[in-house]
């Protein structure tokens, strides 16, 4: 029976391939956790054009697709429903649709890149990968990858995908403008100590805070020079003051501690031998 199927979809494509060359396609986000709207257009963009350097006929960029969907159409509504994208893909007049699904994990961007008829509504291609968000480059080889696997799916080269994994294995040093905002800091012990400083001076300033105000309700007087506290409840009180200022100098000095280690610890990984 599966054989069946694929042949059917593999004579499809021919069709599919006559339809875009005539119409077009779009490249559309369905998601992407950890990054902003912005950030989703640029990876939109990037795909078209690596598409497009495929000679991959492409209708309209990102910004255009979003302008003529409108806000109360977007890509990212469909929930990743295939119909809704085939919907959208109609509504555009484009032969296909290229869903990108992606989540930033740290500095991995893994995503999932489907192609999708807007007549049929079928996956034509599905294929996973995954890319450094601190190196364009190697997102930039991920796209590549993807249109020209697309580009044979659709000449009939290369039969159907199978959605396997895969991670292009680059290192390149050189971080291309325009794209900072795809990937958060690396892990390094710096940054890792840094972030642990900040967050115990935060809470030294809030227990500060709260002891301050605790020490300020003794003050409190009923008439002048009566106390509103009785001896117990001001005794309670200034308890409370003394362990929650304490306690703000102990995470103050903890605060002090990391940030001064950070200087002396090395601020990039060491290479992997």
């Amino acid at each position: 029976m599966f054989p069946l199927v694929l042949a059917l979809l593999v004579a499809q494509t021919p069709a599919l391939a006559d339809e875009i060359e005539a119409k077009g396609l779009v490249v559309m986000v369905s998601r992407y956790e950890g990054l902003t709207p912005i950030e989703a257009v640029t990876l939109a963009d990037r795909l078209s054009k690596a598409l497009q350097n495929a000679n991959v006929p492409v209708a309209m960029d990102a910004l255009e697709v979003t302008s003529q969907l409108g806000e109360q159409r977007s890509p990212a509504s469909c929930q990743g429903k295939p119909e809704c994208f085939a919907k959208l893909g109609r509504e555009l007049g484009v032969a296909a649709v290229v869903i990108i699904d992606s989540s930033k994990v740290f500095d991995d961007l893994p995503m999932r890149i489907v192609l999708l008829d807007t007549q049929e509504g079928q996956t034509v291609f599905k294929r996973s990968y995954t890319a450094s968000a601190l190196r364009p480059a190697e997102l930039d080889l991920a796209f590549q990858s993807a249109s020209q696997e697309i580009k044979k799916t659709l000449t009939g080269t290369d039969s159907l995908s199978a959605d396997a994994p895969r991670a292009p294995n680059l290192s390149p040093t050189a971080q291309a403008p325009g794209l900072t905002g795809l990937g958060l800091p690396r892990p390094t012990p710096v940054n890792i100590t840094r972030i642990g400083a900040g967050v115990a001076g935060a809470a030294a300033v809030t227990f500060l805070v709260l002891g301050l105000s605790q020490a300020a309700r003794l003050q409190s007087e009923r008439s002048p020079g009566v106390s509103s506290w009785t001896y117990d409840q001001a005794r309670t009180i200034r308890e409370k003051a003394n362990t929650r200022l304490t306690i703000s100098g102990i995470l103050a000095g903890v605060s002090g501690a990391l940030l001064v280690t950070s200087f002396v610890l090395p601020s990039e990984p060491e290479p992997a031998k």
